[in-house]
C-alpha cells in the first residue's frame, strides 16, 4: 500500500549568527508545486479494451475488488469511495464503515442505487460486466494482472480514471524501487530454492503465468507448478515428485492450516521443505492482492527465501 500529495514547502535554516552576519528580507524557500487539477472529460481504456468516457472527476467510486480498493487509497481517492465488496478491508479505518456489495454475484440494483460515477470491476465480475454496463453503469473492468509489472500498470490505469495520475506515479515509483532494492540483493543467484505456493489445501496453487508467480520469478525461486494456467491444481502425486525446498502457506489464515500439520499429510514427510523446516505460513492478505502492499508481500518471500539476505 495515503492521502492526496499536500504542498510542501521547505524553509531554508537560516545560518548561525555567530559566524555570519545577519540578513534582511525574505527568507528564500524551496517549493514542491501541488499536482496539476486533473483535466476531463476524459477516455480511459480498460483492461477489456473498452472505452469509458469520464465527463468529471468521479466523486462516488464502488470497488469490487481488495486490490482495487487498496490502490484507490494508496493513490488518495479513498475518500471518494462509497461501497466495497465483502473482501476489501484495507486499510481498515478507510473500509469498516463503507457499504458493501457482494464480491461473487453483485447486485445491479444495489449499485445503481448508490448512484456511482465510477465502478471498478475484476476478474471475479468479468462475466458479469457487460450486464453492468447494459444499464448504464459506468464499469471499468481490471482483469487480474499476470505479472508484477501488471500490477503497477494497474495502479496507473485505476488512477487514469479517478484522477489522480501524479499521486499514482509516484506510489509506482516507491514501489518499483523497492523491488530493485530486492532485486539487488539477489543479483548473484544463479537458481533460487524450489518453491510450492499453497492457495489451499486441495493444492491450488499460483503458476507462473499470475502476478503471484511473478513474485516467485523475480525472486529467482523455481516455481514447482509449470502450467500455463495462472493458478492451476496439483495431484499429491505431482507435488511430492517436485520435491519442493520452500513451501508457503498462503492458506494459513483462511484455511488455518498449520506449518507443523503440513509433515502428517500422505508422502509429504520425505518433502525436502518438510524434513529440513522450510515450510512457512503466509498473510494472504497482502499475498492474494493485486495491489500496492504485493511489495509487502515480495520482501516477505525474499526473507524466506534468502534469511541469510534479509534480516
Amino acid at each position: 500500500m495515503c492521502a492526496l500529495l499536500v504542498l510542501a514547502i521547505a524553509i531554508l535554516v537560516g545560518c548561525d549568527q555567530r559566524s555570519r552576519p545577519a540578513t534582511t528580507g525574505t527568507p528564500s524557500v524551496n517549493v514542491t508545486p501541488a499536482p496539476a487539477p486533473a483535466v476531463y472529460p476524459r477516455t480511459v481504456t480498460d483492461a477489456s479494451k473498452q472505452a469509458l468516457t469520464l465527463e468529471a472527476q468521479p466523486k462516488r467510486i464502488v470497488s469490487m475488488s481488495p486490490g482495487a480498493t487498496e490502490t484507490l487509497f494508496a493513490i488518495g481517492a479513498g475518500p471518494r469511495v462509497i461501497a466495497v465488496d465483502q473482501f476489501s478491508d484495507f486499510p481498515v479505518e478507510g473500509t469498516r464503515a463503507l457499504t458493501r456489495v457482494d464480491y461473487s454475484r453483485p447486485s445491479p440494483e444495489q449499485v445503481i442505487a448508490l448512484r456511482p460515477d465510477l465502478v471498478l470491476m475484476s476478474g471475479r465480475q468479468r462475466d458479469q460486466v457487460q450486464r453492468f454496463r447494459d444499464l448504464g453503469v459506468p464499469v471499468m473492468y481490471l482483469g487480474e494482472p499476470a505479472t508484477l509489472d501488471g500490477v503497477f500498470e494497474h495502479v496507473l490505469l485505476i488512477a487514469s480514471a479517478t484522477g489522480d495520475d501524479d499521486r499514482a506515479v509516484t506510489v509506482v515509483r516507491a514501489l518499483r524501487e523497492r523491488v530493485e532494492a530486492v532485486r539487488t540483493r539477489i543479483a548473484d543467484v544463479t537458481t533460487g530454492p524450489r518453491v510450492f505456493y499453497e492457495l489451499s489445501p486441495s493444492l491450488f496453487t499460483a503458476g507462473p503465468n499470475s502476478f503471484i508467480g511473478s513474485v516467485i520469478t523475480t525472486l529467482k525461486g523455481q516455481n514447482v507448478a509449470t502450467t500455463t494456467t495462472p493458478f492451476p491444481q496439483l495431484s499429491n502425486e505431482a507435488l511430492i515428485a517436485a520435491d519442493p525446498e520452500v513451501i508457503l502457506l498462503a492458506d494459513a489464515g483462511a484455511a488455518k492450516v498449520e506449518s507443523s500439520a503440513v509433515g502428517a499429510r500422505p508422502g509429504w514427510a520425505g518433502i525436502s521443505a518438510v524434513r529440513n523446516g522450510r515450510v512457512y505460513p503466509l498473510d494472504d492478505n497482502i499475498a492474494s492482492r493485486p495491489g500496492p502492499r504485493i511489495v509487502d508481500a515480495l520482501e516477505a518471500i525474499a526473507r524466506v527465501l534468502y534469511p541469510d539476505r534479509f534480516r
